[in-house]
């Protein structure tokens, strides 16, 4: 179907191969870079909503084609939290909640995980100038890795507060033209990504009981030229600490999703860390199991 001409159908229908292609590449040799920038903001009923911080990172992706027709992405994902004013990667920020300063733990989620079944339908709407956007909402509620059962005794409490369960949205928007979509290629180079995204307060700021929302909000796109055409700050961390995010997981070392910000910072090492004041994100850790 062409879609170069000014008639666009006002809706595509696309499987999960063509959404292989727009989040990344079908070619199972290929590692996809995508990077975004942002802003974090905080929200409580009654009171002014606050910036709380610019945000920049990447993620890197393969995807691969399993036996029953369903995609598996395998990726590692790098977000920086970033002073609002300077633009400067944070070590420690100043709770205005807590009145305590505390040690920032950049999200460094290595491996993370999805699958595409082979029966997932999409709809992208027609956009101006041959373009079609394909917006994907996630209701997400799981136990909460830091502390399923809520043990107020638990020495993950100070951090996840009463929270069993944890709930949050998030919400992407890929943007791009109709004929990369129809092309013959493995993957459709010109996407924009417009991410957003609710949750509780970060465990790192440890103030779980203030009812405050976090709202994240963020755009970016692909990166032509992987992981060393990314922007200098993200670049250097990959160079200097984490390595391994300059080539995406060749397969899955575990079912489910993988690493999240939460059960990052639930691991022993994480939170001594944490607690000793370390700048993060730390080197590669091992896989944890």
């Amino acid at each position: 179907m062409s879609t170069t001409g000014e008639h666009l159908p006002s809706t595509r229908s696309l499987d999960a191969e063509a959404f292989a292609r727009i989040r990344a590449s079908t070619d199972e040799s290929k590692s996809t870079v995508v990077e975004w920038q942002g802003q974090v903001l905080s929200y409580l009923p009654g009171d002014r909503p606050k910036l709380v911080f610019n945000v920049q990172g990447m993620s890197i992706a393969r995807v691969k084609k399993l036996e029953n027709g369903s995609y598996d992405l395998m990726g590692r994902e790098v977000q920086l939290y970033l002073d609002p004013k300077t633009n400067e990667v944070l070590h420690t920020w100043h709770n205005p909640w807590s009145d305590q300063d505390v040690t920032v733990v950049h999200v460094a989620n290595n491996p993370i995980y999805q699958n595409f079944p082979a029966a997932s339908a999409f709809e992208a709407r027609s956009q101006p100038g041959g373009n079609y956007s394909l917006q994907i909402n996630i209701p997400l509620a799981y136990p909460n890795p830091l502390n399923p059962s809520a043990d107020s005794t638990s020495p993950m409490y100070p951090y996840t507060g009463p929270q069993a369960l944890y709930s949050a949205i998030e919400s992407f928007t890929f943007s791009f033209p109709g004929a990369e979509l129809d092309s013959a290629a493995d993957s459709v180079p010109s996407v924009q990504v417009y991410w957003t995204r609710t949750s509780p307060l970060l465990p790192f700021m440890a103030t779980p009981a203030t009812n405050v929302t976090l709202l994240f909000v963020a755009n970016g796109a692909k990166v032509e030229g992987g992981w060393q055409n990314l922007s200098p700050i993200l670049r250097n961390v990959i160079e200097v600490t984490l390595p391994a995010y300059k080539d995406a997981p060749t397969s899955r070392d575990r079912p489910g999703g993988g690493v999240s910000s939460w059960s990052y910072f639930a691991r022993p090492e994480v939170l001594q860390a944490y607690k000793d004041g370390t700048t993060f994100p730390l080197p590669d850790l091992p896989a944890d199991v």
